[in-house]
């Protein structure tokens, strides 16, 4: 599979669009509790994006490599009937996301702000966790040689792997604990 900086570009570029996308729901929405106010009835903070290891720094960076890879795969490798998959599965992630999230012990955030509700940062965020994740099963799937989409698939991965895991360990993502 031949690599394209073009590809890479655009990739990288349609992934921090949906980023600032995401981050400016979050910044023009009145209607959340202030970044790193406690939540009520916990001494849990209430966290924004920023707080966030794999939104911070997992999305913009190990993110924009996977899509580089899957867009490579999209143009050299796809047929007419992976995009009938490809929706499934997104749709798959997106609903499974959501129900996680609004369920009663998840930790309120920026997205999920109280229990069962969403705002628009949250709504802007479904399509890009399951498209992401949904693209991350493609790669898995259809890289079949090894070369430079290979190595941006596995290092996106790598990275964001990183990010998830200092995010547990630095207490992110503790389901809700009430006091």
């Amino acid at each position: 599979m031949k690599f394209s900086w073009t590809l890479y570009a655009i990739a990288v570029a349609g992934n921090l669009f949906w980023i600032m996308l995401m981050f400016l729901a979050e910044f023009f929405d009145k209607s959340l509790p202030e970044r790193n106010s406690i939540i009520p009835g916990t001494n849990q903070k209430f966290l924004y994006m920023q707080d966030f290891w794999t939104m911070s720094w997992g999305d913009p960076v190990g993110v924009s490599l996977i899509w580089a890879a899957f867009l490579h795969i999209v143009i050299y490798r796809f047929e007419i009937r992976h995009w009938l998959v490809f929706c499934v599965l997104s749709v798959f992630f997106m609903i499974g996301f959501a129900a996680a999230c609004l369920a009663k012990d998840h930790r309120p955030n920026m997205r999920y702000p109280d229990t069962g509700k969403i705002s628009w940062n949250g709504i802007l965020h479904l399509p890009y966790f399951g498209l992401g994740a949904a693209a991350s099963i493609f790669c898995i799937w259809l890289i079949a040689f090894p070369g430079v989409v290979l190595l941006l698939f596995l290092f996106g991965v790598a990275f964001y792997l990183v990010c998830f895991y200092l995010e547990i360990q630095s207490g992110n993502l503790e389901p809700l604990r009430k006091s």
